[in-house]
């Protein structure tokens, strides 16, 4: 099981950051939108290189009001009700599923976990705003259609919300219409951005097994690091007890079962998996992370061959969109009042 702070980042992302996720289906989308977008992009790097830096306007300190000034992005002010409801969005969630005690838990770091939650929600309201401010300079906007279904799935949650409930996150309808339209247009950038790029090629005959997988990390000694795992080995081969058991009690990763396909960069592990039978355990494979014992238990076939051809094409939209990301996110200041870090 992931962890609670795993959880809520998970869960975060996935709920206000969905231009982050996209699969192999959607790629072909809006084909000729994304090649007249090229030509665009051209044309906005050249404009780019002579943008001035934009500083950001001021924000607030002290006792804050819904129209204090509470995060900046350049000369894009965020109010603190705005902020008010992005946070509403984690916090009402998290709140069902765990209680509201959660938030008081510590985490992994030396803040508890609510305090962790306010700088994803920062994180994110600023990602959202850098993507926006791009997407004017790329000329990409709404269209009709998208913008009122936007706006009508905004106006639909307003109305699901008791009238205390919108009193204590600040919430409007006119508000929750611009987070909604902003939201689906830097998952529009997301797409048109991602869909100009180059991220299929090699993937579509790749193929992949479902594996589990019992890894140690190299560390200082590396020698006793696998003289461990060939000791480990040996009593797993010659145990009654799953394989599945050991993975979960001694191995560095989170997750026992994953997906090794042909474009993994462990080249080792992969050539070890495609010449393991299915619920055998695997010798220690050296890789430079670490050491690996291995278990196929679905070879490949269409299904898990599509799950990972689309894993793989997503990991590299997400990485290429990143450093596009990077690069819109330095050319502007971005500051935050103390008072919501505090």
């Amino acid at each position: 099981m992931m962890s609670t702070k795993r959880k809520i980042r998970t869960f975060i992302s996935v709920l206000m950051l969905l231009f982050m996720v996209t699969n192999i289906v959607g790629c072909g989308a809006d084909e000729k939108q994304n090649t007249d977008q090229t030509a665009k992009e051209d044309q906005a790097e050249k404009e780019d290189s002579d943008q001035e830096h934009e500083k950001a306007v001021k924000v607030e300190d002290g006792t804050m009001s819904e129209n204090s000034t509470v995060i900046a992005v350049g000369q894009t002010p965020v109010t603190y009700a705005e902020y008010k409801m992005y946070y509403y969005f984690m916090q009402n969630q998290y709140d069902e599923l765990l209680g509201d005690q959660v938030w008081k838990q510590s985490s992994s770091s030396d803040k508890t976990i609510g305090q962790e939650a306010i700088e994803d929600v920062l994180r994110m309201i600023i990602q959202v705003k850098v993507i926006c401010k791009q997407a004017e300079v790329l000329g990409i906007s709404l269209e009709a259609d998208e913008k009122e279904d936007a706006d009508y799935n905004a106006q639909k949650l307003c109305e699901s919300l008791d009238e205390k409930t919108k009193q204590d996150a600040m919430i409007t309808t006119q508000q929750m219409i611009t987070i909604f339209e902003e939201n689906r247009l830097a998952e529009k950038v997301y797409n048109v951005t991602t869909g100009a790029s180059d991220v299929i090629g090699g993937v579509g005959e790749s193929t992949a097994y479902r594996v589990l997988l019992l890894f140690k990390k190299a560390g200082d000694d590396k020698e006793k690091v696998r003289q461990s795992m060939e000791k480990l080995q040996q009593k797993i081969a010659s145990s009654n007890k799953s394989f599945y058991a050991y993975a979960r009690q001694e191995s560095d990763l989170d997750e026992v079962e994953t997906i090794i396909g042909s474009l993994d960069g462990r080249k080792n592990l992969w050539m070890q998996v495609t010449a393991l039978k299915s619920f055998v355990v695997s010798p220690v494979i050296e890789e430079q992370d670490g050491f690996y014992i291995a278990m196929v238990v679905e070879k490949p076939n269409e299904e898990i061959n599509t799950e990972y051809r689309n894993s793989v094409v997503t990991d590299r939209q997400t990485e290429a969109f990143q450093k596009s990301y990077e690069e819109w996110a330095s050319r502007y200041d971005v500051d935050v009042s103390e008072s919501l870090l505090s």
